[in-house]
């Protein structure tokens, strides 16, 4: 750590909530001080510099903020790892963070989408420095090292309770079911992941700190074959937790298949077992109602998937019954009632009614009378006799619950090896194996007991192995690189393990106590206060004060106080003989028998892999077993160390950010308490005491290329020399720093250092190019201002001139208006004056003569008045003579007219009768009119409109013919009616007009038609309505009559034609038959040793020749050949595809369409042509099959790391992290050293199968398709890689995956495929490269990308924008405001991280039109030697 503080600088300060928090420098602090004045948010604060604190840690750069490596930070320390895993964690919501080889996990509490099939894709065959941390890096990692060295690997995933370590083994093996998966071994795989739900169902359980917490570790090896498949597995399991079957703390339950059987005891199947709600057995209701269920879980969901597990495991149904039948006679034994009988309650017994003890006998098949007896006696040998001896009430209690939890045990065993004995390799033995440990982290609890002391023993064991296997690939990076090292000092804890199972260890003296014949904790307690506190003092050994049977032990994580009540039961698992033997000897349940089979001791092995068990006769050394559980965990964890240290270890830390199960809610306290017990801290200080920071001689020199002289490219010796003469000039200390022969080394804080000189350097050069340029636009300045000052002037003096010449120009011209408006005013004036005086002259007349008119009037009134009423008299006299005359003249010519109309209607009646007389013959003629019409309409074929005319023709003749006779009967009803009604001749007169008038109407129509038919067809329709609507009927006949003609005339002229070809195809003369198409590359492969040579091939000659020999066969009736015929094809053709790669599945068929112009085939070909279909489909898979298998290796390369730009980078080197990861493969220099595909390569494949796709005269619609899935699986491969992996994530790089698209846009135009929409696949990455180089700053860059990134989703957004990296100073990191406010705009989308690489397009096959081919045009090669098929 640098001694010296420089004023700004950030530091770290201890802190009793926060843990540490950041403060800032305020007082430059030199050697001697005593105090560091900081500023924190509290205020200003004194930091005591006083050993042993000293001086308060120094905070990293804002560029190192959010590394997804600890130990790349320039400082390592406790407050910085804790701050970068809060800020990934909470401001990123990245969960796994590397360490060095480590993986530290933290659980989110959450569903997130980063573990589907698209992400496994993406980390498949990457490498684990490239990609971002993720348990699939992991896997990866160790998949790859062990078929590139085959050597055994091992993934240890650790962690306490809750943190996700069960989660975490579960995709570690999905991925290798993934990854290393053959289509002919899908069932291994599903097997492998089968074994998860049963071993969570009888393994897992509630409890306060996990909803599926694992009460064993397990370590499954999962085998694989030469080709790197999975072929097989093997499962150990460590430690069950059995006295969870008996008692649970409150909120805690019972292992879940207990729950899932209760939950599902409605099942018809599960009436037999008696069973009720969980509430109502004591060894599942001790937790409490709010425990019994999980939120989230559905107890009957996961049993039945417990079931299918163990169908997929080779278990029949009946062995699974049998398997409930006993884990519910636990349940029933649970609630058996003992009680306490005789003097002091010495005695106990069961009562013969109980239920419970009836059930568990019947469910297991054994006596009631004796396991009711011997669960209440026991068995002793005295003087060699045999007494029977009652137990009181508690120890029949006891009795009866190790009982429960050895059925358990041994059920639990049995079911290990069951799955062991489905998971096992059948066909070959594994070449290597990938182990995964799921083993329990460090515990700490209020009340630590047996359980905690073997788990954290398990954990000194794993952090040794750990210790040792970090310092060791450190040693081994030193000496690869040819350091001058010396060894490294670390913290060993092997005092520690050795005071826990070395000689007289605390399990020695354990064992030795459960020996004697009374045994107990308060004499173990003593003797191991006497031998590690008074004997033989261990630094890792203490006594409590306050205690005489507790011990407390100094952990490497912490330090543990274990209380001694309940070792020595828990460690002898006791269980009595009588009732195994009951048991062994059930003959209702099969398994029951074999549960408890005993097998002969030797070689230290148990026939109780659990426990030890008691009995009756014989000598001591046949009535107890001397294997302990402590002594059996022992055996098994040296094993599991020895497993372990015979691999490639692989680290995952998993650590619990909060015990209240929130999502993405981080504790600091408890963070950083698990980042001591899983070993992180210690990988740091590892890393620390060495050289943790290293960086390649091209890396150092590409990013301080301002402190190192020289410039321009350089070779790579130019480039170390170059390194090796500025750092002494950089850092005076040679210790601070070391050469290597590829990488400069530096100690811990030296990166910071380098980085504030090269700050420095550039602020300086910065400052010198400012004076220059404010120096250039001040006198810049200075000149416009002149400038514009002396135009200024210019102007203001024009201006002033012109105002005066207008002010001169505006006094004139106001003299001359002034003049003008009072000559105007004096003059209105006058007229006004002179117009007054007109007007009283005018008023005054008018008075005088109005008045002389009023004396005039009054002088004549009176004579007015008599004239008026004179005058009024008279004409009333006259009006009333003139009414009645009128009157009397009305009178009689209404009298007059009345008579008339009385006459006429009398001669009108007696003529409507001879009319209607007349019409019923008219009526007749209409009829017969009628029928001849409908006869003449049968022989109008075509046109609707002549038969109309001809209608309306018909119409007018027979008018004209009724015309005639109408003529001859009017003048004999004229003779007659002339004598009888002589007013009638009038109406006669106008009937006549009428009848004449409609025929000039008709005549003036059948003349309009020539000149205008379609007026002519519109009046006769008016005319005529009556007459069509009674030949609709007769028109719809005839149009039905129409269609059968000629249907059965298409038939005749099909008949003919197929005589006709028939004949002709026996001579082979001018044969012309249309084929329907069929893709040429599918006949080509007919013969697999011609698959060559038929590329050579005209398009569509296999399948023409083919088809002439079936449709020969079937014209001359020999069904049998035609169908042999096209069976030997598709068996040809399938022999060809499998051949050529293997067969695929068919998943789509194009419809089936037939050319109404084709001859049908005699044959019923349906099957077989339903079978060319599918062979179509596979063969179009296999196609796109064989070129993604060729476009995968180059896609991430070509499109994200090639540099189509050159020197954009500004580094010859591979773009990537700055920092290489320690334990990082050596290898992958010389990979990386090598020539990177580009995006020529990429383009040289597409081109490729273009070519020869066109050549084989594919269908435009078909190449596009094929196309449009290659162009998807390019633009998912590229954008799913691009989101994982920070190094692409910068401006330079974006700018160049820009460049890079644009080329296989471009190719895709030129090749006329994007009607396919192929380029419209490239959008979601064009948009990701435009994304990273757009301004990421305000509220208005976040909307301007709202409305540009629509082919992203809001997950992809903010992935990328967390990824951002600058690559040089003139680019910033996007803030989390910014964040936060494209969070926002884009709220309500669904989440969606990677795209689906696998993800399939329908395809159709297009129906072309069929062309013509003769026989005589086939050019067939003389090399095939079928020209016998052409007769001369």
């Amino acid at each position: 750590m640098p001694m010296v503080k420089e004023l700004d600088s950030y530091v770290w300060v201890p802190d009793p909530e926060a843990v540490w928090v950041s403060a800032k420098l305020l007082k430059d602090y030199n050697l001697g001080d005593e105090n560091v004045v900081l500023q924190i948010s509290d205020g200003r604060v004194q930091y005591p510099v006083v050993p042993p604190s000293g001086l308060p840690p120094l905070a990293n750069p804002d560029i190192l903020e959010g590394e997804n490596d600890l130990t790349a930070l320039s400082f390592l320390h406790e407050p910085a790892v804790l701050h970068n895993l809060r800020v990934r964690f909470l401001d990123y919501s990245s969960i796994y963070t590397y360490c060095g080889i480590v993986l530290v996990a933290l659980n989110p509490y959450d569903q997130l989408p980063i573990y589907g099939e698209e992400v496994i894709d993406a980390y498949s065959g990457q490498d684990m420095a490239d990609m971002e941390p993720h348990i699939f890096s992991v896997a990866e990692e160790a998949y790859r090292t062990m078929t590139r060295e085959e050597k055994n690997q091992s993934i240890i995933i650790s962690g306490e309770s809750g943190a996700g370590k069960t989660v975490s083994a579960k995709f570690t093996m999905r991925y290798f079911a993934v990854v290393g998966g053959a289509a002919q071994q899908t069932s291994v795989e599903e097997r492998v992941l089968a074994s998860n739900p049963i071993m969570e169902s009888i393994g897992n359980a509630k409890t306060t700190r996990n909803d599926n917490s694992s009460r064993f570790g397990k370590y499954i090896e999962i085998g694989f074959g030469r080709k790197g498949d999975i072929i097989g597995a093997n499962m150990r399991t460590y430690l069950l937790e059995k006295s969870r079957v008996v008692f649970q703390v409150l909120q805690e339950r019972n292992y879940h298949i207990f729950y899932q059987l209760c939950a599902s005891r409605d099942l018809p199947e599960m009436r037999v077992l008696k069973l009720g709600g969980a509430e109502t057995f004591r060894y599942t209701n001790q937790g409490g109602e709010d425990s019994m269920q999980i939120p989230g879980t559905d107890d009957v969901v996961d049993l039945e998937r417990t079931r299918n597990a163990f169908t997929i495991l080779g278990v029949p149904p009946d062995q699974q019954m049998e398997l409930f039948r006993i884990l519910a006679a636990v349940l029933h034994l649970g609630n058996v009632n003992i009680q306490a009988s005789g003097r002091g309650g010495d005695r106990s017994y069961i009562d013969g009614e109980e239920r419970s003890l009836s059930v568990f006998s019947k469910l297991l098949g054994v006596e009631r009378t004796q396991m009711a007896h011997w669960l209440c006696h026991r068995r002793l040998a005295v003087g060699g006799e045999m007494l029977v001896k009652p137990m009181p009430g508690q120890q029949s209690l006891e009795a009866r619950d190790a009982l429960a939890k050895h059925v358990y045990g041994q059920l639990f065993t049995w079911t290990v090896t069951r799955l062991n004995s489905a998971l096992r390799a059948q066909s070959e033995q594994p070449k290597s194996f990938i182990g995964v440990l799921d083993i329990y982290g460090f515990e700490t609890f209020e009340r630590n007991s047996f359980e905690q002391f073997c788990i954290n023993y398990a954990n000194e064991k794993l952090q040794q192995q750990f210790n040792r296997h970090v310092f060791q690939l450190e040693q081994e990076e030193y000496v690869r690189e040819e350091l001058p090292w010396s060894r490294i000092e670390f913290s060993d804890n092997q005092p520690c393990i050795a005071l826990i199972e070395g000689q007289l260890g605390l399990l020695d003296l354990l064992d030795e106590e459960c020996r004697m014949p009374k045994g107990s904790e308060e004499s173990w307690a003593r003797k191991l206060y006497d031998q590690h506190q008074s004997n033989n003092p261990s630094p890792h050994f203490r006594k409590p004060r306050m205690s005489n049977t507790a011990f407390i032990i100094l952990h490497f994580a912490d330090t543990v106080q274990y209380e001694c009540d309940g070792f020595l039961d828990k460690n002898r698992d006791t269980v009595f003989e009588e009732p195994i033997n009951i048991l062994r000897a059930s003959q209702v349940s099969p398994l029951v028998s074999e549960l408890f089979q005993q097998e002969p001791v030797g070689g230290g092995k148990s026939s109780l892999p659990n426990g030890n068990l008691r009995s009756g006769p014989g000598k001591r050394a046949q009535r107890e077993h001397k294997l302990t559980v402590g002594f059996q965990f022992r055996q098994s964890l040296q094993l599991l160390m020895d497993t372990l240290n015979s691999t490639t270890p692989h680290y995952v830390r998993c650590i619990k950010p909060n015990d209240l199960k929130e999502p993405f809610v981080f504790d600091p306290k408890r963070a950083v308490q698990q980042l001591r017990a899983c070993g992180v801290l210690e990988t740091i200080r590892i890393s620390a005491a060495g050289y943790p920071s290293r960086w390649t001689y091209a890396e150092f020199f590409s990013r301080y290329r301002v402190l190192l002289r020289g410039g321009g490219v350089q070779t790579q010796e130019q480039i170390q020399a170059s390194c090796q003469m500025a750092l002494p000039e950089l850092i005076p200390d040679p210790e601070q720093y070391c050469f290597g022969k590829t990488k400069v080394f530096f100690r811990a804080g030296q990166v910071a250092l380098l980085e504030r000189l090269r700050a420095e350097r550039l602020r300086a050069a910065g400052v010198i190019i400012q004076s220059w340029v404010r120096g250039w636009l001040g006198r810049r300045r200075y000149i416009k201002t002149r400038w514009a000052t002396l135009t200024i002037q210019r102007y203001t003096r024009g201006a002033l001139a012109r105002r005066l010449a207008d002010i001169l120009r505006y006094t004139k011209a106001a003299l001359v208006i002034q003049k003008t408006y009072r000559m105007v005013a004096i003059r209105q004036m006058f007229l006004m004056i002179r117009e007054a005086t007109v007007t009283i002259q005018a008023f005054t007349r008018g008075l005088l003569a109005r008045r002389q008119y009023r004396l005039v009037r009054k002088r004549w009134h009176k004579a007015v008045l008599l004239q008026s009423a004179v005058r009024g008299w008279l004409t009333r006299r006259a009006y009333r003579r003139v009414r009645a005359a009128i009157v009397l003249m009305q009178c009689c010519v209404r009298r007059r007219a009345a008579r008339r109309e009385l006459v006429k209607l009398k001669a009108e009646a007696r003529s409507v009768e001879k009319f209607r007389e007349l019409n019923k013959g008219m009526e007749v003629k209409l009829m017969q009119l009628q029928l001849r019409a409908d006869l003449k309409v049968l022989f109008v074929l075509m046109d609707p409109k002549q038969s109309l005319l001809f209608l309306c023709l018909q119409e007018v003749q027979a008018l004209r013919v009724e015309r005639n006779c109408l003529g001859k009967e009017k003048e004999d009803l004229t003779t007659r009616l002339l004598e009888q009604e002589t007013a009638q001749e009038g109406r006669s007169i106008h009937n006549r007009y009428l009848f004449s008038v409609r025929l000039s109407i008709i005549f003036v129509i059948i003349c309009f038609m020539s000149m205008h038919p379609e007026c002519v067809v519109q009046a006769v329709a008016q005319e005529g309505k009556t007459l069509t609507a009674e030949l609709d009927e007769e028109r719809r006949k005839y149009q039905g009559l129409l269609r059968e003609f000629t249907r059965l005339e298409q038939r005749y002229e099909n008949l003919r034609e197929m005589s006709m070809l028939t004949e002709v195809l026996t001579h082979y003369i001018q044969l012309h038959i249309p084929l329907a198409w069929v893709p040429a590359f599918l006949f080509c492969l007919c013969d697999v040793s011609m698959v060559d040579s038929a590329l050579s091939l005209p398009p569509g000659l296999a399948a023409s020749v083919l088809f002439l020999c079936v449709r020969q066969a079937d014209c001359s009736g020999d069904k049998t050949r035609a169908r042999s015929l096209c069976t030997a094809a598709v068996t040809a053709m399938k022999g060809a595809l499998k051949e050529k790669g293997g067969g695929l599945q068919a998943e789509e068929h194009h419809p089936n369409r037939e050319d109404e112009d084709l001859v049908p085939l005699t044959s019923d070909l349906s099957e077989l042509n339903r079978a060319l279909s599918d062979l179509c489909i596979q063969a179009y898979q296999q196609l796109l099959s064989i070129s993604e298998t060729r476009l995968q290796p180059i896609i991430v390369p070509a499109m994200l790391e090639s540099e189509m730009i050159p020197g954009l980078s500004g580094s010859g080197v591979k773009l990537g992290n700055f920092r290489k990861r320690a334990g990082s493969d050596p290898r992958a220099v010389e990979r990386n050293a090598g020539e990177t595909p580009s995006m020529a390569a990429v383009l040289r494949e597409l081109g490729a199968l273009h070519t020869a796709l066109s050549r084989q005269a594919l269908p435009p619609t078909l190449m596009e398709q094929a196309f449009r899935q290659l162009t998807h699986l390019l633009s998912a491969s590229a954008l799913n890689s691009l989101l994982l992996r920070k190094d692409m994530c910068s401006w330079s790089r974006g700018l160049q995956i820009r460049y890079n698209v644009s080329q296989l846009e471009e190719w895709l135009r030129s090749r006329g495929l994007q009607a396919g929409g192929a380029v419209a696949l490239l959008e979601p990455l064009i948009q990701a490269a435009q994304l990273l180089q757009v301004g990421k700053k305000t509220e208005a860059d976040a909307q301007a990308l709202v409305h540009t990134c629509t082919a992203l989703s809001t997950q992809q957004i903010v992935k990328i924008l967390t990824l951002y990296t600058p690559h040089s100073d003139l680019e910033e990191r996007v803030t989390l405001n910014f964040i936060r406010t494209v969070q926002v705009q884009y709220r309500g989308q669904p989440p969606q991280l990677l795209m689906d690489v696998r993800r399939v397009f329908p395809v159709t096959f297009p129906y072309l039109p069929p062309p013509p081919v003769r026989a005589d045009q086939l050019d067939i090669p003389d090399s095939l030697k079928i020209s016998f098929l052409r007769r001369p």
